[in-house]
């Protein structure tokens, strides 16, 4: 799911978002002022409505820069008054407060809502094509344990690698080109039993929690500094520049059908995930059964 994604859903449908307002398109990538706009709509009160749109978390950086360019709007003194509406999938509240303080709505899009919106007017996301993907065959035979070859639950080799939304952007990282299929996760717990070769389930907490990319571990945990290209999706600079850390191969991307916490928690044999029963922290088992059940679920 790109930004251009949801901006196209936005400006097809924007009945579905803004119910009642009667917006009509005047135009994608519109130009006001120097600046290039993502939606451009009037509304049935002939008042032209701007929407911005940003994908993940909506950060500092992002909200200082739409504040700056409302307030070169409102200053220039055009002839006609445009409202500025800013959607993004996740706006935390004290950024959400000082936009709305300023005449900025906002309007958190969740992907729960985006998806379902794909679905029903038969959207297909830009980016869901074979070659973002390693071929979903290679899920089918990780998942093909052997009888002999079967972990003793005190040594399991599927693992549930959480990210807090709240403290990194989850979902702009995995879909980074220049991350890529390589991506680095902190090791908090379990430092001794995550190895090479194990599976790494990349779950993101919050509203939307749940299964968002399937990866494979590609090295045993060890001290390693925060990679340049992942740093920026730290929200507020909070990354940890030295920990224990893995580097994961993406196998599979979820964000455009991310399996959730509301849906794993109605499937028999998995009601009992650990993360479902202790959220507290980074790294969590998974049994050898569960993860037979999930990988039918991708």
């Amino acid at each position: 799911m790109l930004e251009k994604d949801i901006e196209n859903i936005i400006a097809a449908h924007p009945d579905e978002i803004f119910p009642g307002e009667g917006y009509i398109l005047v135009g994608q990538q519109f130009v006001v002022e120097g600046r290039r706009l993502d939606i451009l709509f009037e509304d049935k009160h002939k008042r032209k409505v701007i929407v911005e749109v940003k994908r993940g978390i909506l950060t500092r950086e992002a909200s200082g820069q739409i504040a700056e360019y409302y307030g070169l709007l409102k200053n220039r003194n055009l002839s006609e008054t445009y409202e500025l509406i800013l959607c993004a999938n996740v706006i935390p509240k004290e950024r959400k407060t000082f936009l709305e303080t300023i005449g900025i709505n906002c309007r958190e899009l969740g992907i729960t809502l985006i998806t379902d919106l794909a679905k029903k007017f038969d959207y297909t996301f830009l980016d869901d094509r074979a070659s973002y993907d390693i071929a979903s065959k290679e899920i089918k035979v990780l998942s093909e344990v052997g009888e002999d070859d079967l972990v003793e639950e005190e040594d399991p080799s599927v693992w549930i690698f959480q990210g807090n939304p709240d403290r990194y952007d989850v979902l702009n990282a995995l879909s980074d080109k220049e991350i890529g299929n390589s991506i680095h996760w902190l090791v908090n717990q379990h430092k001794q039993k995550i190895k090479k070769g194990h599976i790494a389930l990349i779950w993101m907490s919050g509203k939307e929690a749940g299964i968002y990319a399937i990866a494979r571990i590609e090295t045993d945990p060890r001290q390693l500094a925060e990679f340049p290209a992942e740093k920026k999706y730290w929200i507020d600079n909070e990354e940890i520049e030295v920990a224990n850390r893995v580097r994961l191969a993406v196998i599979k991307r979820l964000i455009n059908n991310p399996i959730l916490k509301e849906k794993l928690l109605t499937i028999p044999g998995l009601s009992k995930l650990s993360i479902l029963r202790q959220f507290q922290g980074t790294n969590f088992p998974v049994k050898d059964n569960e993860w037979q059940i999930i990988t039918q679920l991708t």
